[in-house]
C-alpha cells in the first residue's frame, strides 16, 4: 500500500508552549499554520477533554527530549498573588509559560519564541543560530497581531527560522530510554531504596545506583546519559550525588525531584530555587518511606503517555479545542425515534466544534450508576438545553434535571427549544426567550440550537475576558 503524502511526510517534532486560554486560541492557530507543513505538533493531550494534563515537569522534561523544535507563544496574563518574586515583580504572563520557555533555553533546543510585549519579557542578548525571539502587539481585537506588524515582521521571521531549521536538521527518531538513576544519598536507609526502586519497576523502568567506591566518574556520566528518568534527593544530599543531579540537571534528563523534611516548608537547593512556575510547584515531599510509592507512581506513569505527533489538521483539532475546553453543554429532553434524530444531530455538531456534550444515551453504559453520573453532569454544567417536547415535565428525570439546574441560579444559563409542535413555554421558564423548532429537517434544527449555543458560549467568554 502507498503510503498517502501525509503520511510519508518526514515532519520535525514541535513542541508547542502556549496559552489555554480562549483569548489566545486564534492567535495560536496563526502561528501553527505557519509551521504546519514542516512540522507534527507534541502536545501533551489530557486524558478527558477539557481538562489540564498534570503538571509533573519530569513529563514536560520528556517530550522536550523528544521535540526537534519548541515554539513558545507567551502572551500578557496578570500574574496571580505570589506567581512571581520581586526580582520578576515586573512580568505579566504565565508562569508556567516562561518556565517552559526556560526549560527549552537550558537543553539548548532550537526554538521560536513568539512573545507580547506587554509581558515584560527580555529574550537573551545575545542569539545564536536556531534561536529567534519575535516580539509582537495586539490588533485592534485584542486577539491577533496587528495585520501589517504580522505580514512585514512576524511571518517573515517564522519563515527564516523554519528555513534555517530545513538546512541544518533533519527530523530525528525517537527511542524512549527504560532507565532510571536514583541519585540517593548513601546516608538514607535501604528501605526508602527499596521504596523507590520498587515503584519504578511497577512503572516499567530498570533501576540503576550510582556506587562511588566501585564507578569511575566517566562510567557514572555514561550511564547517566543513557537514562530516561532520574529520581533525585535533596534533603541530605552527598557531594557526589549533588554533582551527578547537576549534570543530569544541565543535560534535561527527566527527573523526579524529593525532599525529604519534618518541616512544612523546607528550603530548595539554589539549583531548584529562582524560577516562576518553576520546580518548587513539582516537589515530592515526603517524610516516611511507606508514603513514597503513591507520590512517585503518577510521576513515573506520567513518562509513557506519549503519543503520536500530531499532523496539521489534528493539531488544529487539539488547539481549537481550548476554546470552549471550560464550558459543559447538557441536553435535556424525552424525545424518542424518529425524533430522536434532532438529539444526535445536535451532540454531534456540538462534537464538531469542540464543545462538550452530555446526553444520557450517548454516555450510558451497561453497568453504570446512571444517577451518579447524571449528578456529576448536572454540577458541570455550564449550558442547559431543555427540549421541551409535550411531555417533558411528565418525565421524573426532566424535571429533576431543570430544578437542579434553576437551583444553581445564575451560575448556568438555561437555553429553551419547544420541539414536536409543542408552543408553551414551561411555566419556570417563561420568562427567557423560548425558541419554537418547527421545521421537517431536524438537521436544520440543530444547526439553530448549536447557533444559539455556540453565541452564549462566545458572549461568556467575551464577558469574562473583560474581567
Amino acid at each position: 500500500m502507498t503510503p498517502s503524502v501525509e503520511e510519508a511526510k518526514n515532519r520535525f517534532a514541535t513542541y508547542i508552549s502556549h496559552s489555554w486560554r480562549p483569548r489566545d486560541v486564534d492567535l495560536n492557530l496563526q502561528v501553527w499554520k505557519e509551521l504546519a507543513d514542516e512540522c507534527e505538533l507534541l502536545v501533551d493531550v489530557p486524558e478527558e477533554p477539557g481538562a489540564h494534563p498534570p503538571y509533573y515537569i519530569n513529563r514536560i522534561e520528556e517530550l522536550l527530549r523528544r521535540s526537534d523544535l519548541f515554539l513558545g507563544i507567551l502572551t500578557h496574563r496578570t500574574p496571580k498573588t505570589g506567581e512571581f518574586t520581586e526580582a520578576d515583580a515586573n512580568l505579566r504572563c504565565s508562569p508556567y509559560s516562561l518556565f517552559e520557555i526556560r526549560l527549552a533555553e537550558r537543553a539548548d533546543i532550537p526554538r521560536l519564541i513568539l512573545y507580547e510585549r506587554s509581558t515584560g519579557f527580555k529574550p537573551p542578548r545575545n542569539l545564536r543560530a536556531g534561536e529567534a525571539y519575535v516580539p509582537f502587539d495586539r490588533g485592534a481585537k485584542d486577539r491577533l497581531p496587528e495585520q501589517h506588524q504580522w505580514a512585514t515582521v512576524i511571518q517573515k521571521k517564522i519563515g527564516q527560522w523554519i528555513s534555517w531549521a530545513l538546512d541544518h536538521l533533519k527530523p530525528t527518531s525517537y527511542e524512549q530510554a527504560t532507565d532510571a538513576a536514583t541519585l540517593l544519598p548513601v546516608a538514607l536507609s535501604d528501605s526508602i531504596y527499596q521504596a523507590v526502586e520498587n515503584s519504578l519497576r511497577s512503572g516499567g523502568f530498570e533501576t540503576v545506583r550510582y556506587d562511588p567506591k566501585k564507578q569511575r566518574s566517566s562510567e557514572a556520566f555514561r550511564l547517566l546519559r543513557e537514562a530516561g528518568l532520574v529520581v533525585a534527593e535533596f534533603g541530605a544530599q552527598d557531594a557526589i550525588h549533588a554533582q551527578l543531579y547537576a549534570a543530569a540537571h544541565a543535560l534535561g534528563i527527566p527527573a523526579i525531584r524529593m525532599l525529604h523534611s519534618e518541616n512544612e516548608k523546607p528550603e530548595l537547593p539554589w539549583i531548584l530555587r529562582g524560577d516562576p512556575g518553576g520546580y518548587q510547584n513539582d516537589i515530592v515531599h515526603w517524610s516516611k518511606p511507606e508514603d513514597v510509592p503513591e507520590l512517585i507512581a503518577p510521576r513515573i506513569k506520567a513518562m509513557f503517555r506519549l503519543g503520536k505527533a500530531l499532523p496539521e489538521a489534528l493539531g488544529d483539532d487539539y488547539l481549537q479545542s481550548k476554546r470552549y475546553s471550560q464550558f459543559f453543554v447538557f441536553i435535556s429532553h424525552t424525545l424518542k425515534p424518529p425524533s430522536r434524530a434532532l438529539v444526535e444531530h445536535i451532540y454531534f455538531l456540538l462534537k464538531e466544534q469542540h464543545i462538550i456534550p452530555f446526553e444520557y444515551h450517548q454516555v450510558n453504559t451497561a453497568g453504570m450508576d446512571w444517577k451518579e453520573a447524571l449528578n456529576e453532569s448536572l454540577q458541570k454544567t455550564t449550558h442547559f438545553v431543555a427540549l421541551l417536547s409535550p411531555d417533558y415535565e411528565v418525565s421524573q428525570t426532566c424535571t429533576y434535571e431543570l430544578e437542579a439546574i434553576l437551583a444553581r441560579g445564575n451560575s448556568v444559563s438555561v437555553l429553551p427549544f419547544m420541539v414536536n409542535g409543542r408552543s408553551v413555554p414551561n411555566p419556570k421558564l417563561a420568562q427567557m426567550h423560548n425558541t419554537l423548532l418547527s421545521n421537517p429537517d431536524p438537521l436544520a434544527d440543530a444547526r439553530e440550537v448549536v447557533k444559539q449555543v455556540t453565541a452564549a458560549l462566545d458572549g461568556d467568554l467575551s464577558r469574562s475576558e473583560k474581567t
